[in-house]
């Protein structure tokens, strides 16, 4: 009886203890969700973002904090917390406090997306507050610079006429004999008169006009050649007049008129002003030419050269002038727009010779004063010493003007 007890007793406790066991193990309810920060490890590129000037920074994560191990164009601090406390809040989504470009804190919420971005949005209303950073970050292509030259073929051609002098002080005029030029940036003409015997004179003007172009004999009393040259305006066309002026022996006498023309090609043409003004590249040498033709007498309207660049970003204008001809001044402003008050302030840097003082053949840059904002700006250039360099007389011992031979070369840069 009492073995009985013993063994019932046993049966009991064994009972109460697995009845005990089981409660234990069913009755907790559902497991809490754990999520966890791996898939944010390593480093970060931001990509986007209403803030561009910081697009291209690196954040490195580690743990539960994101550092700027490059801060690209931003104005982060290398090492600087920009994404402070994660918290994992959901499956690949976040918490964390977001280091603004005022130095604050700002809450931030993280997401990851399929395609393994990360975008982030910050309860703040300054820039940047919705960003998309990636893995593997490519630089975006530059705005494409625009370049209006349009180059062409110039141009160049001789030609020829004979006539008679009847009598002494003839005067023979051929109207329109030198034809007008195609080319955009004119060119010029150099004309020779050939006489028999006696010295010649010849007149070179645009029809209608009052003064002549260029007029005169060789000045001596045995040379029976007569040569000139003078800046041909495109479209424009030139009459000739032709006498002997000390008079030869005998009458009828024959003459010779030759003439050639050069075509200059500069492509920017025509840009004689702010409406006609060419886009041209930054960081690039443009080559043109400020030769001054003959527009009509009094007439000087056409002989400046009118560009406008592209800013992108907030900088300061600079123009070099790399080049220029060794018988004139090159000089150039820059503009806002073609308002009474659109001329931007500049200063100038001197490269060589005396600019200050106009000498001709300086170099030099002009650097904005200020900072400009993105826009369209635009630069007008032109020779400074107009006169002299219109004609060139052989028989007084003149060459052709430097300033139709040889171009001015300038650069734009945007300094930032």
């Amino acid at each position: 009886m009492k073995t009985i007890t013993r063994f019932m007793y046993l049966i009991f406790l064994t009972t109460v203890v697995v009845s005990c066991t089981s409660d234990d193990d069913t009755g907790g309810g559902e497991e809490t969700p754990q999520y966890n920060l791996d898939d944010l490890q390593g480093k970060w590129y931001r990509a986007y973002s209403n803030n561009p000037d910081s697009d291209g920074m690196e954040v490195t994560v580690t743990g539960d904090q994101g550092k700027v191990t490059n801060a690209a164009g931003s104005s982060f601090s290398l090492n600087s917390v920009k994404w402070k406390d994660i918290i994992a809040t959901d499956i690949k989504k976040y918490q964390h406090s977001e280091l603004g470009s005022d130095g604050n804190y700002y809450e931030g919420f993280m997401e990851l997306g399929q395609d393994d971005t990360l975008r982030i949005s910050v309860g703040h209303s300054g820039a940047g507050n919705m960003q998309k950073w990636v893995r593997t970050y490519t630089e975006p292509e530059p705005e494409p610079e625009l370049n209006e030259c349009t180059p062409y073929e110039p141009d160049n051609f001789t030609n020829s006429i004979s006539g008679t002098w009847s009598e002494p002080n003839e005067e023979d005029v051929y109207p329109g004999l030198l034809p007008a030029s195609t080319d955009p940036a004119g060119g010029y003409y150099i004309v020779t008169l050939q006489a028999e015997e006696s010295v010649p004179w010849i007149d070179i003007r645009i029809a209608g006009d009052a003064a002549a172009i260029i007029n005169g004999s060789n000045g001596t009393t045995d040379n029976t050649t007569r040569k000139v040259a003078f800046a041909a305006h495109p479209g424009i066309s030139y009459d000739v007049m032709v006498k002997p002026f000390f008079n030869g022996s005998s009458f009828p006498e024959t003459y010779t008129i030759t003439w050639e023309y050069v075509g200059i090609m500069d492509c920017y043409e025509y840009n004689n002003d702010f409406d006609q003004a060419k886009f041209i590249p930054k960081n690039e040498t443009i080559e043109a030419f400020a030769n001054i033709n003959n527009e009509g007498y009094g007439i000087q309207e056409e002989h400046q050269d009118f560009y406008k660049v592209v800013l992108h970003q907030p900088a300061k204008l600079q123009v070099e002038l790399q080049q220029s001809p060794s018988d004139n001044f090159i000089t150039f402003r820059m503009f806002r727009d073609s308002s009474p008050g659109g001329t931007i302030v500049t200063y100038l840097t001197p490269i060589s010779g005396n600019p200050a003082g106009a000498e001709a053949g300086s170099l030099y840059y002009k650097t904005s004063n200020n900072t400009l904002e993105p826009g369209v700006y635009y630069i007008e250039f032109k020779a400074y010493m107009v006169f002299g360099h219109k004609t060139a007389d052989f028989d007084d011992g003149e060459a052709l003007p430097d300033t139709w031979l040889t171009p001015y070369k300038f650069k734009v840069t945007a300094l930032q």
